[in-house]
């Protein structure tokens, strides 16, 4: 999202602007698939010694490969300043959620402490990703110096989860991983629909802005637990 920021248009007259409402209820729907993907993988998918099951889990993978395509040509158009979201975007982006909920959930019913510790992770990155972000970008008025500090302020947090837990992604680089690729993504783009909220943009792109922080999510998920992997070889 906080790639087309700058190219998003202004709603036509009379038309519903961007609003934080909007993004909210259309993030619901993109978790709410992922949550019925991640459910599917808990309770069908976890015994990952079948055949069936490995073969199932690799099937997900496709629609997962084929919408993150898909949604990166039309994030391509859109930054060119042609087209919008519409039924086409949601028809493609949807698979996207529940394809990766289908993979979190077979491993996070093997790997069960690792997963909560990731769950826990997570909130904690993002409350203080967002929570700073507002502060450091009034307060550094430099922008290379203000990105540089939300980096520091994305990537630190995660090494202390890392260090207290002692279980996982104690690397500074699944660290660095973890803070950058994830948290600051998702803090980018809650800046950048914080913006179109407040310039009175076209609505459509809420399902841009929604499907950006869901995925997000998702990739801090994967980087965590990554992470935790990484570490759990490392110590075998």
């Amino acid at each position: 999202m906080s790639r087309v920021v700058g190219c998003v248009p202004h709603a036509r007259p009379g038309a519903r602007e961007f609003s934080l409402g909007g993004v909210l209820w259309k993030t619901v729907l993109y978790a709410l698939t992922y949550v019925a993907g991640f459910a599917c993988g808990w309770f069908l998918l976890f015994d990952q010694d079948q055949d069936w099951v490995r073969m199932r889990i690799g099937q997900a993978t496709f629609p997962v490969l084929f919408s993150i395509f898909a949604v990166v040509v039309l994030l391509g158009r859109y930054e060119d300043g042609k087209g919008r979201p519409g039924p086409w975007f949601v028809v493609l982006s949807l698979p996207c959620a529940p394809g990766f909920g289908v993979v979190f959930g077979s491993v996070g019913r093997n790997s069960g402490g690792v997963f909560r510790w990731v769950l826990v992770s997570v909130a904690v990155l993002v409350a203080v990703g967002v929570s700073l972000f507002p502060v450091v970008m009034r307060l550094v008025r430099n922008g290379f110096a203000s990105w540089a500090a939300m980096v520091v302020l994305c990537v630190v947090p995660s090494w202390m989860l890392a260090k207290v837990t002692g279980s996982a992604g104690a690397s500074l680089f699944w660290c660095c991983v973890v803070g950058v690729v994830g948290a600051l993504w998702f803090v980018l783009d809650m800046w950048a629909i914080g913006k179109c909220a407040g310039t009175h943009r076209d609505a459509a792109f809420e399902w841009l802005a929604a499907w950006a922080l869901v995925f997000d999510l998702i990739v801090l998920i994967a980087s965590l637990l990554g992470a935790s992997n990484d570490d759990d070889n490392a110590s075998r």
